[in-house]
């Protein structure tokens, strides 16, 4: 039971209560690779047993979104659910809008949202935010590959993005209204399957109500489960002989005949099953993890 599920998060529920939902049929440690706030819904992906070990390289992969922001009206969380700050009656038009998008494609300094779960002195944002303590965020530096516009309406737009780790697409809704002049909030956002999921099919938290007894669920949830290295896709492989696989799995440095550039992680396998990911030098793998 180790390896990569892919949940539908709905709206109104935390992604650590969606997660649960699942890790008390699993039974066994799970996590998530990039939370989505709760007025949010879509796909979130959930690490199972040992591919907890690997959630740093899950997390760097490239996110697809779809939302939609109302104009002329501000809220403290930057989202419908937080309180209105201050409103105008400038609403731009989809020319406007337009216009305005590849000013914010490619590498972008980005302030988070205060109702946020960057740490500032050791606690969250969103603690200070909930005090109403005045709290200042550092802008980080993000990338932002796609940006476009996929329907307007009067007061309402509705957008596609891509884009890299730690991007807030409530921060872009706050900084495009800025650049035109207004305010926003965003009122609905989903995360969409992308990059090595597009093809794959995610399984909805309500799916357990379609089983008469939790043994079929997880029996279900077991054959959806992704190998462990099916986020290690950029990463080369080194296929190790069997006489290695213990050496690896003890933590000790092997000799490689393969070539690879010096420094670099590489997947160590045999018959095609992860054993360990290791770092190249000099002609040998030195293990940094082992499965």
């Amino acid at each position: 039971m180790d390896g990569w599920l892919l949940i539908d998060k709905p709206t109104n529920l935390s992604s650590f209560q969606t997660i649960n939902r699942f890790k008390r049929i699993l039974n066994t440690k799970v996590g998530h690779c990039g939370t989505l706030d709760p007025f949010a819904s879509g796909f979130l992906l959930m690490a199972v047993g040992k591919a907890t070990r690997l959630v740093e390289y899950a997390m760097a992969l490239e996110k697809d979104y779809t939302f939609r922001v109302k104009w002329g009206i501000s809220t403290d969380s930057d989202d419908l659910t937080g309180d209105v700050k201050e409103t105008c009656s400038h609403i731009p038009t989809q020319k406007d809008i337009e216009e305005k998008l590849n000013d914010f494609i490619g590498k972008i300094e980005q302030v988070p949202p205060i109702f946020s779960a960057v740490k500032v002195n050791g606690r969250r944002a969103y603690d200070y935010a909930r005090n109403g303590d005045d709290i200042s965020l550092k802008p980080k530096l993000v990338t932002l590959k796609k940006f476009s516009v996929l329907a307007h309406n009067k007061n309402e737009t509705s957008f596609h993005v891509v884009c890299g780790k730690g991007f807030y697409i409530r921060s872009l809704a706050r900084d495009l209204a800025e650049s035109l002049g207004t305010l926003a909030h965003v009122t609905t956002l989903r995360r969409n399957l992308s990059g090595i999921f597009q093809n794959k099919e995610m399984v909805s938290s309500e799916k357990e109500k379609d089983f008469l007894h939790p043994s079929e669920f997880y029996d279900y949830l077991s054959s959806r489960i992704l190998p462990l290295d099916y986020v290690l896709d950029d990463i080369p492989v080194y296929n190790s002989e069997q006489a290695c696989v213990s050496k690896l799995k003890n933590g000790q440095t092997i000799v490689c005949l393969d070539s690879f550039k010096s420094n670099s992680t590489v997947a160590a396998k045999s018959d095609g099953v992860l054993i360990a990911l290791c770092t190249f030098l000099d002609g040998y793998l030195k293990p940094i993890k082992t499965f």
